[in-house]
């Protein structure tokens, strides 16, 4: 696998290499989370079918399937949406080249590459800054 390169000329948009790595990997991760919110609202049966009712267990969170799904789904909305805002700032002409580029490490032909590349690291920049990561 051929490794990920920041641009460096904007400085501003320059971020350590480990929050860059993550950034690229939440955009990588967008369909299987966007799958997962779907299997979610499929799934609507209870999955536990025990008792309530117990003396010695103080912890709970392993009998309320309903609300672990509800905060998972929330969880997954919120990424999503932080980077779907962040890629409809990406003008309409460069945005399948970015994120062709980075969901599928696809290089891109038909955009000129040192400005789509410098829409990516915008791109990026900003998903981190949504995630909460700088």
């Amino acid at each position: 696998m051929s490794r990920e390169w920041q641009q460096t000329r904007f400085k501003e948009f320059v971020m350590p290499d480990a929050v860059y790595y993550q950034s690229i990997w939440a955009v990588r991760d967008l369909r299987r989370m966007e799958n997962r919110i779907r299997e979610i609202d499929r799934d609507v049966s209870p999955s536990y079918d025990g008792s309530l009712v117990s003396d010695r267990c103080r912890d709970f969170s392993s009998k309320r399937p309903t609300e672990k799904k509800a905060m998972e789904k929330i969880l997954l909305q919120t990424r999503i949406k932080a980077i779907q805002r962040e890629l409809y700032q990406v003008p309409e002409a460069y945005r399948d080249c970015v994120l062709n580029n980075v969901a599928f490490r696809k290089e891109s032909f038909s955009c000129n590459p040192k400005i789509w590349k410098i829409w990516k690291q915008r791109f990026l920049y900003n998903v981190a800054k949504n995630l909460s990561l700088m």
